[in-house]
């Protein structure tokens, strides 16, 4: 199946996702319950982001896009104005952090209900060896080709349940790590910190979310 058409199912299914776990917001009743509303989001800012197990159905779908490796996550919460969720692929390299792939930043949803996100990993071919990184956020999805010539690698994601985020704090969700040598020692303890063995590996890509506003970004 050709590449675009395979990349083509996998925006598909991810909008089926993100639509079905969308939940309509009702309208308040009267202007008391707006301005109680308002106050309620102002005072209180929460961020909570947690694995999503896909079914069997789910996971047929998947199977279909070509996509080899992907981790499926829901994000909870409510934000003040002028905060905002950033979504980014870390790129470490022999264990120092190099550069920043597929950067979003949802500034327009001040509130996610049982919203998707997403980091998944094709191997894609060409004049030279390559993976496809695709990144799922509430506002869509964004891919980019990585050069890739590791021999060993492992994907894995780096949250096992739910995860209060903290302002200005970046949480790791999935990790891939490669290396060229015969063994690769990396792990993590699954609460969303900065993975151990990641100075082993050549090459480490990170999916990470923060918790920011404008003026402290990064």
């Amino acid at each position: 199946m050709p590449k675009n058409i395979k990349v083509c199912l996998f925006f598909i299914f991810a909008m089926m996702l993100t639509g079905c776990a969308s939940t309509e917001i009702k309208q308040p009743e009267n202007e008391t319950k707006i301005e109680t509303h308002k106050q309620t989001t102002i005072q209180n800012s929460k961020l909570t982001i947690e694995p999503y197990n896909i079914s069997e159905k789910e996971s047929m779908l998947i199977s279909k896009t070509g996509v080899n490796q992907i981790e499926y996550y829901t994000l909870e919460g409510t934000l003040k104005e002028g905060e905002y969720i950033q979504f980014a692929v870390e790129v470490y390299e022999n264990g120092k952090r190099k550069s920043e792939l597929l950067t979003t930043s949802d500034e327009m949803i001040p509130k996610y209900e049982n919203s998707i996100v997403s980091f998944g990993i094709s191997n894609s071919t060409g004049e030279e060896d390559s993976l496809k990184l695709l990144t799922g956020t509430p506002s869509g999805l964004d891919t980019t080709d990585y050069p890739n010539n590791m021999t060993v690698s492992t994907f894995r994601k780096l949250i096992g349940e739910k995860v209060t985020l903290e302002k200005n704090k970046p949480i790791y969700l999935a990790a891939w790590a490669g290396t060229t040598k015969n063994g690769l020692s990396f792990g993590g303890n699954e609460n969303g910190e900065l993975p151990t063995g990641i100075d082993e590996a050549e090459t480490v890509l990170l999916y990470r979310v923060l918790w920011t506003d404008p003026i402290k970004n990064n």
